[in-house]
């Protein structure tokens, strides 16, 4: 029923748009035909009906300024047409009647100007009409039809075939016109199937996109279920590594440990995909010279290319590129340790060369290669070659697919080639920078420092984790305070007589209070700019933007008592730093 409706609208808009064009010039048609019969017909029969014709034309013009198809429903459509039938009836009428007026000469030449008229107004009304039949049925029947009638009734053998040609064009002319028609009928049908079709995918990809969401929502949930108790499991191997454990105990803690750095690293993964995704990584294109990052490369992965029996290259270079240093760093990163996972023999080459003005660095193995099919997926969440077994040793399947993301927001075109069984390449364009190379910022140095006599305040709604931390920092020569809200950690200071020296707050706690909440209510209380530091297990976008806008530094859980050390010793320093000045 709606194809119907848009067939109609349709058929409406396209013989409102020719009708003025037909009326008018079949009116002058006529008027050069009554010129020519002038002298050779009657005049008042004629002037009637030429006047008749102006009559029907001035009918026809006047429902044609009434209608409207830009506003107009299939009803009104549908209406529009009968009249435009009506009025193309009274049309090829008028034309047939004409026929024993114009026949009526009996020079051969005058019949044969009328046969000449009625045959071309046939043919314009094959295109004007082209999307309705009733339409052009209604004007091209009586008129050529009467055109046929007339010329046979002279009764020569030349008006004979005349008559007999004009049969067949009348044939021949209905042909093309179904022809015409279904292709009309086609094309509507096609470009409403294209707009339903538009309409579906427009649903799906909503639906899509909402399955996403949810997908990031349960991530976010389930990552920040799970890495409260890896984070407490960390701290308390980080306890048990200072207990000086022997023997058997020591090699069983090097392996609980070994396994903790496993899900770490999967976390930590999967922080950088939900950070990706939410925008929250920024990019900072600056003048990079390559050769200091390729030897930094050389050094960090030839050991682990050696150890697997491969010979690993990297070729020197003089380029300098115009883009984020620690955006092309992971990239490249993920796209040798992917290749060293994925080589069993041969060698990996790092390399870089012009690809027109842009610098194309590429990564080549003699690995396992990938199939054509399955290039596709390759940048896909957890996807990956030849690894049905999920094998751990050759990662968790997110290497690529944080590359894709990188890239995109860099702006660099990914290349992959390969051949199964001979190797791939994988490479990332950059731009070329125009100047020298900005010095890269000197690696900060391993803050050193000793934390014996701090009062640490740690608020964390968790007891576990509370009391994991607590075992660590005791270790360190801690004054420890735990909390598991901001108000438990100001009752438990209302006797104390000096300021905490730095707070650890988790970011959510329970009842909406958040680990910001608990830091400016501590500040607030000693009216003194307390270190902090802020620990979060939530993967959330919207909540990562939140914690790290707020100026204090971040910690993901789960992460280990060495990097706990290390941001406590560097947000100490850098509140003396700013104290001094």
């Amino acid at each position: 029923m709606i194809v119907d409706e848009a067939i109609a609208r349709e058929q409406a808009m396209l013989v409102h748009g020719n009708l003025p064009t037909g009326v008018i010039g079949g009116f002058l048609v006529a008027c050069l035909l009554m010129s020519a019969f002038w002298d050779a017909a009657a005049h008042e029969w004629l002037l009637l009906w030429i006047g008749a014709g102006a009559v029907v034309g001035v009918f026809r013009l006047y429902y044609h300024g009434a209608y409207d198809p830009a506003t107009a429903s299939p009803e009104a459509s549908r209406r529009w047409l009968r009249r435009a039938v009506i009025g193309a009836l009274f049309s090829g009428s008028l034309w047939g009647i004409g026929a024993p007026l114009f026949f009526g000469p009996p020079e051969f030449l005058y019949h044969l100007l009328f046969v000449f008229a009625v045959a071309m107004m046939g043919i314009t009304a094959m295109f004007s009409f082209s999307s309705h039949v009733p339409t052009f049925l209604a004007f091209f029947l009586p008129s050529s039809g009467a055109a046929v009638i007339g010329v046979a009734s002279r009764g020569t053998l030349l008006h004979f075939y005349i008559a007999l040609g004009m049969a067949i064009y009348m044939a021949v002319t209905l042909r093309f016109y179904v022809s015409f028609n279904r292709i009309f009928i086609r094309s509507v049908k096609l470009g409403f199937e294209n707009v339903d079709l538009v309409g579906q995918l427009t649903v799906q990809k909503e639906a899509a996109e909402s399955a996403n969401l949810a997908k990031s929502r349960f991530l976010a949930a389930a990552s920040h279920d799970l890495r409260q108790p890896m984070h407490a499991l960390t701290m308390y191997l980080g306890a048990m590594e200072g207990q000086g454990l022997e023997g058997p105990a020591r090699s069983n803690l090097a392996n609980a440990r070994q396994c903790a750095q496993t899900m770490d690293e999967m976390f930590r993964a999967l922080l950088d995909i939900s950070r990706l995704d939410a925008g929250a990584v920024r990019v900072e294109p600056r003048r990079l010279a390559l050769q200091p990052l390729f030897e930094r490369l050389a050094v960090e992965f030839h050991p682990q290319a050696e150890e697997r029996g491969l010979l690993f290259k990297v070729m020197p270079t003089i380029h300098v590129i115009d883009s984020d240093p620690d955006a092309v760093e992971r990239i490249l990163r993920n796209f040798i340790t992917n290749a060293i996972h994925y080589t069993e023999r041969g060698r990996i080459l790092v390399g870089a060369r012009l690809h027109g003005r842009h610098l194309r660095i590429a990564v080549y193995d003699t690995g396992i290669g990938i199939e054509p099919a399955e290039r596709g997926r390759i940048f896909e969440e957890f996807y990956q070659v030849g690894n049905p077994e999920r094998d751990r040793s050759k990662g968790i399947g997110l290497g690529l697919a944080i590359v894709e993301r990188l890239a995109r927001l860099l702006e660099a075109p990914l290349t992959v080639q390969s051949q199964p069984g001979r190797g791939s390449m994988f490479a990332v364009d950059l731009p070329l920078a125009a100047g020298p190379a900005q010095p890269a910022p000197a690696p900060a140095e391993a803050p050193q420092g000793d934390l014996t006599g701090l009062m640490v305040v740690v608020v964390d709604d968790e007891e576990e984790i509370l009391e994991a931390t607590r075992a660590v920092l005791t270790q360190w020569g801690c004054e420890v305070i735990v909390a598991t809200s901001g108000a438990a950690a100001l009752a438990a200071l209302v006797d104390s007589p000096r300021a905490p020296d730095v707070l650890i707050c988790d970011f959510r706690l329970r009842d909406q209070e958040t680990g910001i909440d608990v830091i400016e209510a501590l500040r607030n209380e000693f009216n003194t700019d307390i270190p902090a530091l802020l620990a979060s297990g939530d993967s959330a976008p919207v909540r990562m933007r939140e914690a790290e806008a707020n100026g204090v530094p971040v910690l993901h859980k789960p992460f280990n008592e060495q990097s706990l050390r290390t941001v406590l010793l560097q947000v100490l320093a850098a509140s003396r730093a700013q104290s001094a000045v």
